[in-house]
């Protein structure tokens, strides 16, 4: 039996998200965490909101792991810190995600389709490393940044915690 999952955030990021849940093949879903819809608000492929932020903790006897999936960088790490203590989080890597040899990837932290993470990275906690980006040798990425689409980062970076690049950004090497 699949340990099961709450994804916290409902939005477009969410539902993202809830795909790559799907294509990794390793959680059962219960259900989303939200404060902007109402309970029973079916968010995507018939999974629904199954309680708020505020209510979270009565999930602990029923979720396993938990995954933010909040693109707001502050926001995330609010929920990530908060739950950490009650929750086991979830590491989400797409199965169409490319990654190298000796690459570490925090807990918390979402990797999704045709990302390209290359040999000898560190990826911080609680980050999104978004589609189409690609992260080449040896850079760090610090936790709770987001990476957004098609993203490039030179070998050799660092990139600091709660960075948030924007579409299309390249980051050259040695840099941030």
């Amino acid at each position: 039996m699949k340990p099961s999952i709450v994804i916290i955030g409902a939005g477009g990021h969410g539902k993202v998200v809830y795909d790559a849940i799907l294509a990794q093949n390793k959680y059962k879903v219960l259900g989303f965490v939200d404060n902007k819809l109402s309970i029973g608000t079916v968010v995507i492929d018939k999974v629904a909101v199954i309680c708020s932020q505020e209510n979270v903790l009565t999930l602990t006897s029923k979720a396993d792991y938990f995954i933010v999936a909040i693109g707001d960088n502050e926001a995330r790490a609010r929920a990530f810190i908060s739950l950490i203590q009650f929750l086991k989080p979830a590491t989400i890597i797409h199965q169409n995600a490319a990654i190298g040899s000796e690459v570490s990837i925090g807990v918390g932290t979402v990797v999704l389709a045709n990302a390209i993470i290359n040999a000898m990275c560190n990826i911080g906690e609680n980050t999104i490393v978004n589609s189409g980006v690609i992260i080449d040798h040896e850079a760090n990425i610090g936790n709770h940044v987001y990476l957004k689409l098609a993203t490039i980062v030179g070998n050799n970076s660092n990139v600091n915690d709660y960075y948030t690049s924007e579409i299309g950004q390249k980051i050259t090497p040695f840099s941030r």
